[in-house]
């Protein structure tokens, strides 16, 4: 019998819940800090307001390992835009959005989530600027569809080894179409995020992104135990036909299933325990590109909330596994070694938050994360073991502060 590797297993799944979905309450960092509420009032109708979205955040990361070079993000991401509900059903936002990075007066002139190789315009000066729009309609108590830019980040609700989270701070909005479904047996987002368009003869590749995160609904998220399996699966390509780079096109994927278990006791101090287990994939297209074009990996995490504080505890482990948008801790390959693979590297996660509502509109947010890897060899390129200590330092530090403010301010009523 043939062996059914488990991101075909992903995949299958993947088509078969193409359906509808909806959102759980946390008061995690993620969905409190960098989340956005894709919800539509009736009510609003006629209503035009001016929207700020501030996010201040100076993290810093102590990475000592071979596995990736440490850094420190100090700044801010500025969204200034107008809002218009023209009709009940549907919400329209323009305006622009930047990134600033303290102490720096140059920023790439490109997507900051994937940046290709470019050979025009290297740097635009102060300031990275972008045009913001989003139209969201809502067909139904249950459908949303959004143009322009869309609901990503953490609104998408991925795992650790598909998106790092610290993405929320440093990359551009997503931007191309979203399917959002809401209904009381399924969540499901749907979305395609076009990230670099060529024109004739540009001299790099087109980029784009499309991926699917769902999770079925045994009962309600408000049941004292509530059960949900999460399916979910990204799919990057890179190509193009009217351009003039010579590299091969290529199309990566990363998949994943599994099933959870939360316990809502809403006690004065515990307010939830959370546990999931899930089974990952890649898969590559081109065994040109690298020798790592299939692998797999899996992901168990314990997670609680005390009041406002969140604990979480995770442990990863994988096989020639390469992730899209992934920390590199929860690769098979170094970011900071060339040549260097990880031979089934584990890796076991520790992180607290603490999160503030301050006011309506204003979020203060504290995290701290350490990331232990051990396990596994290492070799190089030529089939040659790496000298040395196989991770550098295998215990390796992040910390982080956090304020979000998004107020809004009526304009007019029509």
């Amino acid at each position: 019998m043939k062996k059914v590797e488990p991101l075909q297993i992903v995949f299958l799944s993947l088509v078969l819940t193409s359906l509808s979905a909806g959102q759980e309450i946390s008061a995690q960092l993620n969905d409190s800090l960098f989340a956005a509420d894709y919800g539509i009032d009736p009510l609003q109708k006629g209503k035009l307001a001016i929207e700020i979205d501030n996010t201040s955040f100076f993290k810093n990361n102590e990475f000592v390992t071979t596995v990736q070079k440490g850094y420190t993000l100090p700044g801010f991401q500025l969204q200034l835009k107008a809002s218009y509900y023209p009709l009940h059903n549907l919400k329209i936002e323009g305006g622009a959005h930047s990134i600033w990075f303290w102490g720096t007066t140059r920023y790439p002139a490109f997507a900051y989530k994937d940046m290709a190789k470019w050979e025009g315009q290297d740097y635009a000066h102060n300031v990275h600027v972008l045009p913001y729009f989003r139209a969201n309609v809502k067909f139904s108590e249950s459908v949303n569809f959004i143009f322009g830019n869309i609901f990503g980040g953490a609104n998408h609700r991925l795992i650790e080894p598909l998106y790092n989270h610290e993405l929320n701070l440093s990359s551009d909005p997503e931007s191309g179409i979203q399917l959002l479904c809401n209904t009381k047996w399924i969540n499901f987002d749907l979305w395609l995020d076009w990230i670099t368009y060529i024109y004739e003869l540009d001299t790099h590749q087109e980029s784009f992104v499309s991926g699917v995160s769902t999770r079925f609904l045994a009962n309600s998220p408000k049941s004292p135990f509530h059960v949900y399996f999460p399916v979910q699966g990204l799919v990057q390509h890179r190509g193009g036909e009217i351009d003039l780079y010579v590299e091969e096109v290529q199309t990566v994927m990363n998949g994943a299933a599994g099933a959870g278990l939360t316990w809502n006791p809403n006690l004065r101090v515990l307010k939830y325990i959370n546990t999931e287990f899930d089974i990952a994939g890649y898969m590559l297209n081109n065994n040109a590109l690298s020798d790592l074009n299939r692998g797999s990996g899996y992901y168990a995490k314990l997670s609680l909330q005390l009041q406002e504080f969140n604990v979480t505890a995770s442990y990863w482990r994988c096989k020639d596994f390469m992730t899209v948008f992934g920390s590199p801790f929860y690769g098979s390959v170094s970011t900071k070694i060339e040549g260097l693979k990880y031979k089934r590297p584990q890796l076991f996660y520790l992180s607290a938050d603490y999160v503030h509502q301050l006011g309506k509109g204003f979020v203060f947010g504290v995290e701290a994360e350490a990331y232990f890897s051990f396990g596994g060899s290492a070799v190089m390129s030529d089939g040659g073991l790496y000298q040395g200590s196989v991770y550098g330092g295998n215990t390796n530090y992040s910390f982080g502060v956090y304020l979000r403010m998004s107020p809004s301010f009526l304009i007019k009523q029509y």
